[in-house]
């Protein structure tokens, strides 16, 4: 089944009865739901955060952020209510940003703060997990058609902005966002396969 046939309003209804149900357990989402919730509410997402940010380029890589971070959760955590957790994750980054933007730090600060966090070293289990996915989604990155999978590396990689990469390979920012799109869809579908065989 295709993300872009997933049915958003089924998703919720799961949630609603998983959550409301005689179980009284939650929805712990599919990578293949988490790229529904995210193709439904991305413009949404955007819109919230340019309000935020001010800069539509900035609102759009902290919604790419956004759902990178869902991602992690994937068939490891319940969640109950999808765009809430959706909202406040993007809202929690664009409050990074603007604190990181207010406050730049300075390389002895960064060595000092880097210095008090505490070590949350993986498990063996979880980092051979972590190699794993990082595999899948490397080769899924490299079956990718060349136009995409150069937007991609662009964009997640070397760092471009929207706008570069569209000037770079003379196309819209809006078919760079496509692009981008079907580049994290693929990555979904190949890590939703292994999640599966788990």
């Amino acid at each position: 089944m295709g993300t872009q046939g997933l049915n958003l309003v089924g998703i919720e209804s799961m949630v609603s009865r998983d959550a409301c149900g005689s179980s009284g357990t939650s929805l712990t989402l599919t990578y293949e739901q988490i790229a529904g919730l995210f193709h439904q509410y991305r413009e949404e997402l955007i819109r919230r955060l340019v309000g935020m940010v001010r800069s539509h380029e900035t609102a759009a890589d902290l919604v790419q952020d956004t759902y990178v971070r869902l991602l992690r959760l994937g068939g490891r955590q319940a969640v109950e209510q999808p765009r809430a957790l959706l909202h406040r994750i993007a809202a929690n980054l664009a409050i990074d940003h603007l604190r990181k933007e207010k406050h730049p730090v300075h390389a002895a600060d960064g060595l000092d703060a880097a210095m008090a966090v505490p070590s949350h070293v993986p498990s063996p289990e979880r980092e051979l997990l972590g190699k794993q996915r990082f595999r899948i989604v490397l080769q899924a990155i490299e079956r990718l058609p060349s136009r995409t999978r150069e937007a991609f590396l662009l964009c997640r990689v070397y760092g471009y902005s929207y706008q570069e990469i569209a000037t770079r390979m003379n196309i819209s920012e809006s078919a760079v966002e496509k692009l981008l799109m079907r580049a994290l869809d693929r990555s979904c579908e190949a890590l939703d396969v292994l999640n599966n065989a788990e």
